[in-house]
């Protein structure tokens, strides 16, 4: 059967539980049931004609989202419109409970796994097959998880140093040097989609070095999905059809067209009835939409992204002498206004409190509204207990640098778990950001501020943020120049790390918090600042003991983590964006999946 998931639907104006957010969906007209074909008669007994109808079938389902990737190989997607393409072609090991992102559940695998979490054995559910009818085996797992690690990159990141042992056609060990929580969440990321060995090594995929079958699978795909590619325009449209040897339940659209299309592109679209379904309306376009009459039987989903926009200043003095300056990274931070850059970025993006985005456990969450009504107590009330006095941050901002320490306590002796986290974005304060300033000996040397001019994050347009960003810091004295350039190009500069100032975003790439340690020193974002293990050598064993941490003390380890990275790390937290969703009145559910990618065989 098909993995359940979380359905957006799209009449009325229900409250849905996804990742990370309460989704609320537009008003949208009631959708009929197609009118069955003509009838035909056949006799009876009574001579009384009997209606029999013939399956109607449907147009593709045509969806438009902006392609952000340069290939369709799950081992290297990290990008959002290509894991949308392999979640539908591929199938993982295991999968998230929508109900629960948090809990892991058997995909193609059950497995158990040892105590101190150091191992895994998965055990292959019978009788499985891939698209072409040849069953999947542990030889197809062990080879798709040694090629994620071959190819390098962020999928070999996730897996980190493990080995794999096979134990028979249906059962393997996966093993890891240390304590790995996280391993049954990261196996249900797409870029683990399970590959029909045989296919790939015959089309440039040998497991050897020289690996050229991700060119081949950019137009063709080797799973065991709902769907399989059928073809592909470069830069302008994928189309899929269904897997002829699924054994799920079939999808409502047998045929899906996704098309690349600006944000801008994507609003005429769905006014026009020219898309079905659009991944990233503007902010402005989707308000201005919800007002309208005349588009009112297009339902639009908003909802808050797992996604954190993040400031990143380079830690190597020769990248950038500056950036790699405590007190210049300090008087830039204490010089952002958090709630400021998130109201540019437009409705619904919420300020991000820390590293951990929200929704996950170990995030800083805002506290609770208060009820709208109070009603009358039926019993005598008991006083509130007092509020405990609240412990500061671990350093103060603003402290002058001879009076505080420049590293974090180190493991062992770490300050302990604070009364009060982070509820709100901190206070933007420009004498303290001044005197920071002052003491680093910047004298107005331009900084460039480096971000994708063609990639908008949600539909939000970088450059709008990255104006602020430039008139804020203007305001203590640094002197930014922005530095657009196309995706392409930017992109390629931010994975060398050659970025003096960047401004860009990134998605837990499975459901932990354990994710947002690639912040930490020699972690997969910090690499990208320069942030290299033994620059902090306390935060690099703060960041170990935090990865270790298990059970209670998860949540207050992430908590200190995220509280010294505010202090010592070379990165300033954002925002969370808004996702914008909208579909037409053929669809009438938008199911997520709980990583909040679209579950294109469970549209309906």
């Amino acid at each position: 059967m098909r993995r359940s998931r979380t359905a957006l639907a799209g009449v009325g104006i229900p409250v849905v539980t996804a990742l990370l957010l309460g989704a609320c969906t537009a008003t949208a007209q009631p959708v009929l049931p197609p009118t069955p074909s003509a009838a035909t008669a056949t006799a009876t007994g009574a001579g009384t004609p009997t209606p029999t109808t013939t399956p109607v079938e449907r147009p593709p389902l045509v969806v438009e989202t902006l392609f952000d990737f340069t290939s369709l190989d799950p081992s290297t997607l990290v990008e959002r419109s290509g894991r949308l393409v392999a979640d539908a072609v591929y199938e993982t090991l295991t999968t998230l409970d929508p109900e629960d992102p948090t809990t892991v559940r058997p995909g193609l695998a059950e497995w158990t796994t040892s105590p101190e979490r150091t191992w895994l054995t998965l055990r292959l559910r019978p009788n499985v097959t891939f698209s072409d009818g040849s069953h999947i085996t542990s030889d197809d797992v062990i080879y798709t998880l040694s090629r994620a690690r071959r190819l390098g990159g962020a999928a070999a990141q996730l897996l980190g140093p493990i080995s794999l042992t096979k134990v028979d056609d249906r059962t393997l060990t996966v093993t890891s040097p240390h304590t790995n929580f996280a391993l049954p969440a990261v196996l249900a990321n797409p870029a683990f989609g399970i590959l029909n060995a045989d296919v790939v090594k015959a089309n440039g995929g040998p497991v050897r070095p020289g690996d050229a079958a991700t060119t081949w699978l950019t137009s063709h795909s080797a799973g065991s999905g709902p769907y399989v590619i059928d073809g592909v325009e470069p830069g302008r449209s994928i189309t899929l059809k269904p897997n002829p040897n699924w054994a799920g339940d079939p999808p409502e659209f047998s045929d899906v067209i996704i098309r690349n299309a600006t944000p801008a592109r994507q609003a005429q679209d769905i006014e026009s009835g020219a898309a079905d379904i659009v991944l990233d309306l503007p902010p402005d376009r989707a308000d201005a939409m919800q007002l309208r009459p005349a588009v009112s039987s297009v339902a639009i989903t908003s909802q808050t992204s797992p996604t954190l926009a993040f400031l990143l200043l380079n830690d190597d003095r020769a990248v950038n002498a500056w950036t790699g300056d405590p007190d210049f990274v300090t008087a830039v931070r204490l010089g952002i206004d958090i709630q400021a850059i998130t109201e540019a970025a437009g409705a619904g993006a919420t300020p991000a409190l820390g590293l951990v985005p929200r929704g996950l456990p170990g995030a800083f969450e805002p506290p609770a509204p208060p009820p709208t009504t109070s009603p009358a107590p039926t019993t005598p009330t008991t006083p509130a207990t007092p509020r405990p006095p609240v412990t500061r941050p671990l350093t103060t901002p603003g402290t002058p640098r001879s009076a505080r320490s420049t590293t974090p306590a180190p493991t062992g002796t770490a300050a302990p778990i604070p009364t009060a986290t982070p509820t709100a974005p901190p206070v933007r304060d420009l004498t303290a950001a001044k005197a920071a300033l002052a003491r680093s000996g910047y004298r107005g040397a331009p900084i460039r501020l480096s971000y994708a001019s063609d990639r908008p994050v949600h539909g939000i347009d970088l450059g709008v943020v990255a104006r602020a960003i430039r008139t804020q810091l203007a305001q203590i004295g640094v002197r930014v120049t922005l530095a657009p350039a196309p995706m392409a190009k930017a992109l390629a500069d931010y994975e060398k790390g050659t970025n003096a100032m960047g401004l860009w975003s990134w998605t837990p790439p499975y459901v932990d918090a354990e994710a947002a340690l690639a912040f930490g020193p020699g972690g997969l974002v910090a690499n990208r600042a320069r942030w290299v293990r033994g620059a902090n050598s306390a935060m690099d064993a703060l960041t170990a003991q935090t990865r270790s941490s298990y059970g209670d003390d998860r949540p207050g380890a992430f908590a200190r983590w995220q509280l010294q990275m505010s202090q010592f790390g070379p990165f300033v937290p954002l925002f969370q964006p808004a996702a914008h969703h909208a579909h037409g009145d053929r669809v009438t559910e938008v199911p997520l999946t709980p990583l909040g990618i679209i579950d294109l065989a469970s549209v309906r």
